[in-house]
């Protein structure tokens, strides 16, 4: 109480003393506060941190990803290409026997006697190839 009696004796002598007190508080205020963020922000660097690791991990992980994802495109493609030369064999296996049957069926039809319009128009095949099946395979007169 002593003091604060003699802080309004001598107004000027108690101002001073105010305000040493307040800058003296507002300096520890100050250093308390700039202690707490430098622990906030070593706090949050440590989350970047890991952040960072976390994402290139995950980059990683993509890259390796789009490394299997290449390798089967890889192996869809050849699928691929296997698959389209299975279709060209089936098809010409079946033109070839569509074709056989066409040529049996001429053969038959030479036999038989026809002419060769006739039997291009029943077979569908072309006149240069029926004409040495008939020259070979027809009536002999």
């Amino acid at each position: 109480m002593n003091f604060f009696s003699n802080l309004f004796t001598n107004p000027a002598e108690g101002f001073l003393k105010i305000s040493l007190i307040i800058i003296f508080i507002n300096i520890l205020l100050l250093l308390i506060a700039y202690y707490y963020d430098l622990i906030y922000k070593k706090k949050l660097l440590k989350k970047m941190d890991a952040y960072e690791l976390s994402l290139k991990d995950l980059v990683e992980e993509f890259r390796s990803f789009e490394l299997l994802l290449v390798e089967q495109k890889k192996v869809l493609d050849d699928y691929k290409y296997n698959f389209q030369r299975t279709e060209q064999e089936i098809s010409r296996l079946a033109d070839s026997h569509s074709s056989d049957e066409n040529i049996t069926t001429a053969i038959n039809l030479a036999k038989e006697g026809l002419n060769a319009d006739e039997i291009s128009t029943k077979t569908g095949l072309p006149l240069e190839e029926i004409e040495p099946i008939i020259k070979y395979h027809g009536r002999q007169s």
